[in-house]
């Protein structure tokens, strides 16, 4: 779950609060709600919070969550 910052803009319906925290929501499969499942992309990209945009894409918790391998090394 990602926990918004000051400063983040995002659409009011992705939002819910826990634990007193406003928090992107998740899907049942623990997937953002932002994250188109047909796609795998942003679909709040150049909106996306400050926690995302620090996100390195291709790291090992994205390609567990896009359910991709790790690529081969040599």
């Amino acid at each position: 779950m990602v926990e918004l910052r000051a400063g983040d803009v995002v659409p009011e319906e992705f939002i819910v609060e826990r634990a007193g925290a406003r928090c992107l929501d998740q899907r049942s499969d623990g997937a953002c709600v932002a994250l188109d499942p047909q796609t795998k992309l942003c679909t709040i990209y150049e909106r996306r919070p400050q926690t995302c945009r620090d996100f390195h894409r291709g790291e090992s918790l994205c390609r567990i969550v896009l359910g991709r391998p790790a690529p081969a090394t040599a």
